[in-house]
């Protein structure tokens, strides 16, 4: 049927010259099984048999050629996989019916699981980059940083990402083993899954009248609870703050934003920066807290947690403390799709920018104070930095 359709324009130029057979070559033309179409159309098959041919041939070439019997719609799914592969982007992938759910039960503020957020590196490679505020996983031990091989003895790879995000997920008062790498030494953990609940802003006291706030990732509520917190510190006239967003992996943007806008004066918050180079500009109102405050910064301060952190630095707000942070600068776009499958994509549809223009991804953004911790050392020198800046300040 292929190759009938594709002298289909050459047949009709030959019916139409000769004329007088006309009438007759039609009534054969379609007993035989043959379609008249368009130009348009014809032009329209042409090019999808130039571009899948190869992949037609491959898939015939492997079904009748494999040694065992072939699912053709695992050659579908790993084609799929494949093309978002060849985007050579860690963040970009497609995703199965099963493993949709898995992420967007991990992006809910309440879920069954250890309580970590992970990401994949460049050497295909599960990494976790922070652990949920006394979640199992830090009761248990888990690091930044720490590498994941193997869950229940099943290891994943960065493209099996959701999976394994799948698999530590369960009911609560269960078990789940990780295999983890840590500076090159394999460790193994017996973690219980809880009933996780997401709280992203934590505040205390500290001495010297000055506020500690942990955010510890952005959620759609995230903006909202650390206004509140702000507001109950402005009302008690506190002389400083630590915003601590070490370790935080990010979220939401537009709570990201909310946070900025309450810190800065009337300014730039963020560009974001698509495929046509189309900018779209975040931008701050002249309201903002009179607190002096500092951020608290390191190497797994990532994506949201950077656009902060930018907002910051450029606008000469509060000072920021710790190590440059990881360089994630670009946002991506979740959709599902609507053939009816369940499945979905994530894709990097924009990177964002500081608003002095300074590009984020893969460069990080630098501390305005350089301050390392000591591995072994319990002290944690970036905060007592910031807190004597705040002293000074007073």
């Amino acid at each position: 049927m292929t190759v009938k359709k594709r002298h289909i324009a050459l047949i009709i130029i030959i019916t139409l010259i000769t004329g007088a057979a006309f009438s007759a070559f039609m009534t054969t033309f379609f007993q035989r099984g043959y379609v008249e179409i368009s130009a348009k159309e014809y032009a329209a098959l042409e090019y999808m048999y130039q571009k899948y041919e190869k992949l037609e041939q491959l898939t015939s070439f492997i079904e009748a050629n494999y040694y065992k019997d072939v699912d053709l719609s695992d050659l579908q799914l790993g084609t799929y996989r494949g093309l978002f592969f060849g985007l050579e982007d860690m963040y970009s992938y497609y995703m199965t019916a099963d493993e949709y759910e898995a992420l967007s039960v991990s992006m809910s503020s309440e879920f069954q699981g250890i309580g970590i957020t992970f990401t994949h590196d460049g050497q295909n490679r599960l990494v976790i980059i922070s652990t949920i505020d006394d979640s199992p996983a830090e009761k248990t031990g888990l690091l930044p940083g720490d590498i994941i091989l193997m869950v229940d003895d099943v290891a994943y790879t960065a493209s099996e990402m959701d999976a394994a995000g799948a698999h530590m997920r369960g009911t609560p008062g269960t078990n789940v083993k990780l295999t983890i790498s840590r500076d090159g030494e394999l460790k193994e953990f017996v973690i219980t899954r809880a009933n996780i609940v997401k709280q992203s802003v934590k505040a205390e006291m500290m001495e010297n009248n000055i506020a500690y706030i942990r955010i510890s990732t952005f959620e759609d509520n995230t903006g909202e609870d650390f206004h509140k917190e702000l507001r109950s510190l402005e009302m008690n006239n506190v002389g400083g703050m630590i915003i601590d967003i070490r370790n935080n992996g990010g979220g939401v943007v537009g709570a990201g934003e909310i946070v900025a806008d309450l810190l800065l004066p009337e300014c730039t918050i963020v560009h974001l920066v698509d495929n046509s180079g189309r900018k779209t500009t975040s931008t701050s109102d002249r309201n903002a807290t009179t607190i002096p405050y500092v951020l608290l910064i390191n190497g797994e301060t990532a994506s949201t947690s950077e656009i902060l952190a930018a907002a910051v630095k450029d606008n000469g707000g509060g000072k920021l403390v710790g190590t440059r942070t990881f360089g994630k600068g670009v946002v991506q776009h979740i959709k599902a799709l609507d053939d009816g499958s369940g499945d979905a994509i994530k894709l990097t549809t924009m990177q964002y920018l500081s608003p002095d223009g300074n590009v984020i991804h893969e460069k990080g953004v630098e501390p305005d104070y350089v301050v390392e911790l000591i591995d072994g050392d319990d002290r944690d020198y970036q905060l007592e930095r910031a807190t004597a800046l705040l002293l000074m300040a007073q």
